[in-house]
C-alpha cells in the first residue's frame, strides 16, 4: 500500500496501526469523504443511558434470582457457580462503558461526561475514568507493540490463561504491568506532575469497596450464603476473567505463537468485528463488537458505529471489514490450544 492511494485489493491487512495514512483517501461511491462523514456522527446519549440501564437491570435481576433460588432450595453450589458467572458477566458488560467515558462520549460536556462515568460506572471496578483514560490512550498509540498498556492478548489462550484469569492472578499481573509501563513512559516526558497510574486510594475505589462489601454483608446477614459467595466471586474472579478474555479475542492474531514472549517482541496490530448477536452485543457491549472500527475512528461514539460501518461498506475498505468479521466463539475455538505447548511464563 502506498501513501498516495488506497489499495482496495489488499485484504490481508486490517490497517489497525496504519489507518491514519489511508484515512484522507477514503471516499464512498457518492463522493463523500470519510473525514466529512465522521463529523456528522454525534453521540446518541439516550441510547447510552438506555444500554447502561439495561445492564443494571440485568445485574439487579441476577441478584434477585440468586436470592430466590436459594430460598426455594436450589443447591447452594449451583447458585454460587451460576450466580458468580452471571454477576461477573453483567459487571463486565457495564464496565465496558468506562471506555465510552474515556473518549468523553457520555455527555456533550467533557467534565459532565467524566462525572457521569465515575458515578454510574467507575465504582464497579474501583477505577476512575481519568486514570483509565491514560491507560487506554496508550493502548491506541501502541497497539500491537511491546508498549501496549492493554496487553492480555500478549499471552496464548490456553489452560494457563484460563486458570490465571479465574484465580485473579492475571488481573493482578495486568495492573502491575500497566503501572510499570506507564511509569517508565512518564519518566521520558517533560511533564512528570501527573499522578502515577495504577491502584491508589480514590473516591471510586472507596465507593466500590463499600458498595460491594455492603451487598455481600447484607446477604450474609440474611443467611443468603450462596448468593454472597456468588457476588464476591463474580466481582473478584469472573468479572476480571471476562475482561481479559474479551480483550485477547479482540486483538490476538490468528498466527501468534505461544513460543514468543510478546512483552519483548512486537505482536503486531490486530482488531476484529463480531457482529450483532446477543453475545456480541453483551460480551462485546458498548461497541466492542465493532472494535476494528473503534481503532480506525476512536472518537466516534459506539452509538454511531453502525452508521460508520454502513459508510465504509460503500468504500474500498468493505472487503477488509468482511475479512475481519467473526464471532467471539469462533475466535476462541481458533486460538485455544492451537499453538506450541511451550508458553511464555
Amino acid at each position: 500500500m502506498g501513501e498516495t492511494m488506497l489499495d482496495a485489493t489488499d485484504c490481508t491487512r486490517d490497517y489497525s496501526a496504519t489507518f491514519g495514512k489511508v484515512r484522507p483517501l477514503i471516499v464512498n461511491s457518492r463522493g463523500e469523504t470519510l473525514i466529512d462523514f465522521v463529523k456528522t456522527l454525534t453521540p446518541d446519549y439516550a441510547v447510552v443511558g438506555r444500554d447502561i440501564a439495561i445492564g443494571y437491570a440485568l445485574l439487579i435481576g441476577t441478584l434477585a434470582a440468586m436470592i430466590a433460588a436459594e430460598r426455594f432450595g436450589v443447591a447452594p453450589l449451583l447458585v454460587a457457580a451460576i450466580g458468580a458467572i452471571s454477576v461477573g458477566y453483567w459487571i463486565a458488560y457495564l464496565q465496558l462503558f468506562i471506555h465510552e467515558g474515556a473518549h468523553w462520549n457520555l455527555a456533550a460536556d467533557p467534565a459532565r461526561s467524566d462525572r457521569i462515568c465515575n458515578l454510574a460506572i467507575s465504582w464497579l471496578a474501583g477505577a476512575e475514568v481519568a486514570s483509565y483514560r491514560r491507560v487506554h490512550f496508550q493502548h491506541h498509540r501502541a497497539l500491537g507493540t511491546v508498549d501496549d498498556s492493554e496487553n492480555t492478548y500478549f499471552f496464548p489462550l490456553n489452560l494457563v490463561f484460563i486458570a490465571k484469569g479465574l484465580l485473579g492472578i492475571r488481573a493482578v499481573e495486568v495492573v502491575l504491568a500497566r503501572r510499570s509501563l506507564l511509569q517508565a513512559r512518564d519518566e521520558t516526558r517533560a511533564d512528570k506532575a501527573a499522578p502515577a497510574p495504577g491502584p491508589r486510594i480514590h473516591k471510586e475505589l472507596v465507593i466500590g469497596v463499600v458498595v460491594h462489601g455492603a451487598i455481600v454483608g447484607a446477604l450474609l446477614y440474611f443467611g443468603a450464603w450462596a448468593s454472597a459467595a456468588a457476588w464476591a466471586a463474580g466481582v473478584g474472579l469472573a468479572f476480571p476473567f471476562f475482561g481479559a478474555l474479551r480483550q485477547l479475542l479482540e486483538h490476538r492474531a490468528e498466527d501468534a505463537s505461544a513460543a514468543v514472549d510478546y512483552r519483548k517482541v512486537d505482536h503486531g496490530a490486530t482488531a476484529r468485528m463480531f457482529g450483532d448477536g446477543l453475545i456480541a452485543r453483551t460480551f462485546g457491549g458498548a461497541g466492542f463488537n465493532r472494535h476494528l472500527l473503534h481503532h480506525w475512528e476512536p472518537g466516534v461514539s459506539y452509538t454511531r458505529l453502525p452508521d460508520l460501518e454502513r459508510f465504509l461498506a460503500d468504500t474500498p475498505l468493505a472487503p477488509v471489514m468482511e475479512r475481519r468479521t467473526t464471532t467471539y466463539g469462533r475466535v476462541f475455538r481458533g486460538l485455544f490450544g492451537a499453538r506450541p505447548s511451550h508458553v511464555a511464563p
